[in-house]
Protein backbone atom coordinates (compact mmCIF):
# COMPACT_ATOMS: atom_id res chain seq x y z
CA UNK A 1 0.00 0.00 0.00
CA UNK A 2 2.61 2.21 0.63
CA UNK A 3 4.43 1.81 -2.52
CA UNK A 4 1.03 1.80 -4.80
CA UNK A 5 -0.76 4.50 -3.25
CA UNK A 6 1.71 7.33 -4.11
CA UNK A 7 2.47 6.52 -7.48
CA UNK A 8 -2.00 6.11 -8.42
CA UNK A 9 -3.31 8.80 -9.78
CA UNK A 10 -4.99 11.49 -7.76
CA UNK A 11 -8.71 11.88 -7.09
CA UNK A 12 -10.67 14.45 -5.78
CA UNK A 13 -11.78 14.10 -1.79
CA UNK A 14 -15.05 14.08 -2.67
CA UNK A 15 -14.87 11.00 -5.24
CA UNK A 16 -13.35 8.65 -2.73
CA UNK A 17 -16.06 6.91 -1.60
CA UNK A 18 -17.38 6.59 -4.77
CA UNK A 19 -14.20 5.41 -6.54
CA UNK A 20 -13.40 3.36 -3.30
CA UNK A 21 -16.68 1.24 -4.03
CA UNK A 22 -16.39 1.13 -7.93
CA UNK A 23 -12.86 -0.18 -7.28
CA UNK A 24 -13.99 -2.85 -5.26
CA UNK A 25 -16.53 -3.85 -7.52
CA UNK A 26 -13.92 -4.00 -10.50
CA UNK A 27 -11.07 -6.09 -8.26
CA UNK A 28 -14.13 -8.35 -7.55
CA UNK A 29 -15.11 -8.90 -10.35
CA UNK A 30 -11.68 -9.16 -12.17
CA UNK A 31 -10.44 -11.54 -9.84
CA UNK A 32 -13.42 -13.42 -10.17
CA UNK A 33 -13.03 -14.08 -14.01
CA UNK A 34 -9.37 -15.06 -13.26
CA UNK A 35 -10.38 -17.50 -10.38
CA UNK A 36 -12.73 -19.53 -12.95
CA UNK A 37 -10.40 -19.26 -15.54
CA UNK A 38 -7.69 -21.11 -13.46
CA UNK A 39 -10.82 -23.25 -12.09
CA UNK A 40 -10.57 -25.43 -15.63
CA UNK A 41 -7.03 -26.94 -13.94
CA UNK A 42 -9.34 -27.95 -10.63
CA UNK A 43 -11.97 -29.18 -12.91
CA UNK A 44 -9.39 -31.49 -15.19
CA UNK A 45 -7.70 -32.64 -11.93
CA UNK A 46 -10.64 -33.59 -10.34
CA UNK A 47 -11.94 -35.42 -13.65
CA UNK A 48 -8.50 -37.21 -13.62
CA UNK A 49 -8.67 -38.46 -10.17
CA UNK A 50 -12.05 -39.67 -10.47
CA UNK A 51 -11.66 -41.69 -13.98
CA UNK A 52 -8.70 -43.15 -12.72
CA UNK A 53 -10.47 -44.91 -9.68
CA UNK A 54 -8.15 -42.23 -6.83
CA UNK A 55 -11.64 -40.74 -5.46
CA UNK A 56 -10.36 -42.12 -2.56
CA UNK A 57 -6.99 -40.40 -2.09
CA UNK A 58 -7.82 -37.16 -1.26
CA UNK A 59 -7.86 -33.89 1.30
CA UNK A 60 -9.15 -30.85 2.37
CA UNK A 61 -8.65 -28.12 0.32
CA UNK A 62 -8.70 -24.93 2.35
CA UNK A 63 -8.98 -22.53 -0.51
CA UNK A 64 -11.82 -24.26 -1.92
CA UNK A 65 -13.84 -25.30 1.53
CA UNK A 66 -13.99 -28.57 0.25
CA UNK A 67 -12.15 -32.00 -0.20
CA UNK A 68 -10.18 -32.38 -3.41
CA UNK A 69 -8.20 -35.31 -4.62
CA UNK A 70 -4.48 -35.59 -4.90
CA UNK A 71 -3.95 -34.99 -8.58
CA UNK A 72 -6.56 -31.84 -8.64
CA UNK A 73 -3.94 -30.61 -6.08
CA UNK A 74 -0.98 -31.40 -8.15
CA UNK A 75 -2.75 -30.08 -11.44
CA UNK A 76 -3.73 -26.82 -9.80
CA UNK A 77 0.02 -26.29 -8.23
CA UNK A 78 1.37 -26.82 -11.82
CA UNK A 79 -1.63 -24.18 -12.89
CA UNK A 80 -0.15 -21.63 -10.52
CA UNK A 81 3.47 -22.13 -11.24
CA UNK A 82 2.01 -21.60 -15.13
CA UNK A 83 0.47 -18.15 -14.08
CA UNK A 84 3.65 -17.04 -11.80
CA UNK A 85 6.08 -17.83 -14.76
CA UNK A 86 3.79 -16.61 -17.19
CA UNK A 87 3.81 -12.83 -14.94
CA UNK A 88 1.19 -13.14 -13.09
CA UNK A 89 1.97 -11.49 -9.74
CA UNK A 90 3.26 -8.79 -12.37
CA UNK A 91 0.03 -8.59 -13.77
CA UNK A 92 -1.88 -8.44 -9.93
CA UNK A 93 0.70 -6.00 -9.08
CA UNK A 94 -0.28 -3.39 -12.20
CA UNK A 95 -3.67 -3.92 -12.11
CA UNK A 96 -3.74 -2.67 -8.53
CA UNK A 97 -1.69 0.40 -9.96
CA UNK A 98 -3.72 1.12 -12.66
CA UNK A 99 -5.71 4.42 -13.25
CA UNK A 100 -9.26 4.27 -11.09
CA UNK A 101 -11.92 2.08 -12.97
CA UNK A 102 -14.98 3.51 -13.90
CA UNK A 103 -18.93 2.33 -13.48
CA UNK A 104 -18.24 1.33 -17.68
CA UNK A 105 -15.47 -1.46 -16.21
CA UNK A 106 -18.29 -3.11 -14.00
CA UNK A 107 -20.50 -3.08 -17.05
CA UNK A 108 -17.80 -5.07 -19.52
CA UNK A 109 -16.91 -7.23 -16.79
CA UNK A 110 -20.22 -8.99 -16.81
CA UNK A 111 -20.49 -10.37 -20.13
CA UNK A 112 -16.85 -11.91 -19.23
CA UNK A 113 -17.48 -12.81 -15.88
CA UNK A 114 -20.70 -14.85 -17.41
CA UNK A 115 -18.53 -16.43 -20.33
CA UNK A 116 -15.54 -17.45 -17.66
CA UNK A 117 -18.03 -19.36 -15.38
CA UNK A 118 -19.92 -20.87 -17.86
CA UNK A 119 -16.87 -22.10 -19.71
CA UNK A 120 -14.86 -23.36 -16.61
CA UNK A 121 -16.73 -26.49 -16.82
CA UNK A 122 -15.89 -27.52 -20.40
CA UNK A 123 -12.55 -26.44 -21.14
CA UNK A 124 -11.80 -28.33 -17.83
CA UNK A 125 -13.54 -31.03 -19.50
CA UNK A 126 -11.18 -30.81 -22.53
CA UNK A 127 -8.22 -30.46 -20.99
CA UNK A 128 -9.08 -34.39 -19.55
CA UNK A 129 -10.54 -35.77 -22.35
CA UNK A 130 -7.82 -38.08 -22.95
CA UNK A 131 -7.26 -39.59 -19.97
CA UNK A 132 -10.87 -39.81 -19.66
CA UNK A 133 -11.32 -41.50 -22.72
CA UNK A 134 -8.16 -43.55 -22.08
CA UNK A 135 -10.23 -44.68 -18.59
CA UNK A 136 -13.43 -45.58 -20.79
CA UNK A 137 -11.67 -47.38 -23.17
CA UNK A 138 -9.81 -49.55 -20.20
CA UNK A 139 -12.80 -49.96 -18.22
CA UNK A 140 -14.92 -51.17 -21.39
CA UNK A 141 -11.87 -53.49 -21.89
CA UNK A 142 -12.28 -55.02 -18.65
CA UNK A 143 -15.99 -55.14 -18.72
CA UNK A 144 -15.44 -57.27 -22.07
CA UNK A 145 -12.80 -59.59 -20.30
CA UNK A 146 -15.40 -59.99 -17.37
CA UNK A 147 -18.44 -60.97 -19.63
CA UNK A 148 -15.71 -63.97 -21.61
CA UNK A 149 -14.17 -65.39 -18.83
CA UNK A 150 -16.28 -65.06 -15.76
CA UNK A 151 -14.54 -67.29 -13.40
CA UNK A 152 -11.86 -64.47 -13.94
CA UNK A 153 -11.86 -61.72 -10.84
CA UNK A 154 -11.91 -58.78 -12.78
CA UNK A 155 -11.69 -56.78 -9.69
CA UNK A 156 -8.47 -57.58 -8.17
CA UNK A 157 -6.81 -55.94 -11.29
CA UNK A 158 -9.16 -53.14 -12.44
CA UNK A 159 -7.94 -50.69 -10.40
CA UNK A 160 -4.24 -51.35 -11.36
CA UNK A 161 -5.39 -52.20 -15.40
CA UNK A 162 -7.14 -48.56 -15.11
CA UNK A 163 -4.18 -46.53 -13.61
CA UNK A 164 -1.38 -47.68 -16.02
CA UNK A 165 -3.58 -46.84 -18.92
CA UNK A 166 -4.61 -43.67 -17.89
CA UNK A 167 -0.84 -43.17 -16.84
CA UNK A 168 0.45 -44.14 -20.15
CA UNK A 169 -2.24 -41.60 -21.61
CA UNK A 170 -1.13 -39.03 -19.10
CA UNK A 171 2.50 -39.65 -19.97
CA UNK A 172 1.49 -39.27 -23.99
CA UNK A 173 -0.48 -36.22 -23.59
CA UNK A 174 1.29 -34.85 -21.20
CA UNK A 175 2.67 -32.08 -23.53
CA UNK A 176 -0.80 -30.72 -24.19
CA UNK A 177 -1.87 -30.72 -20.40
CA UNK A 178 0.60 -28.03 -19.76
CA UNK A 179 0.34 -26.25 -23.17
CA UNK A 180 -3.50 -25.94 -21.74
CA UNK A 181 -2.70 -25.09 -18.40
CA UNK A 182 -0.26 -22.54 -19.70
CA UNK A 183 -3.14 -21.00 -21.63
CA UNK A 184 -5.43 -20.64 -19.47
CA UNK A 185 -2.58 -18.93 -17.17
CA UNK A 186 -2.02 -17.05 -19.91
CA UNK A 187 -5.73 -16.14 -20.45
CA UNK A 188 -6.08 -14.95 -17.02
CA UNK A 189 -3.07 -12.96 -16.68
CA UNK A 190 -4.92 -11.12 -19.85
CA UNK A 191 -8.28 -10.65 -17.86
CA UNK A 192 -5.71 -9.19 -14.75
CA UNK A 193 -4.32 -6.59 -17.29
CA UNK A 194 -7.62 -5.70 -18.35
CA UNK A 195 -6.98 -7.01 -21.83
CA UNK A 196 -9.74 -9.33 -21.17
CA UNK A 197 -12.85 -7.85 -20.08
Amino acid sequence: GLTVGPNRPGIPLADVALVAIIELCVGLLTGLCARFIMQRAAVAGQLFGLTLGLGFASQYDIHAGESAGTIRSIVTTLAGLAFLAGGGLEAIVQSATSAPASVLHIGMLGPALLAHGTSAMGHGLALAAPIVLAALVGNIGLALISRAAPPANIFSIALAAVLIIGGLALVATSGDLIAGLTSDAREAITVLTGGGS
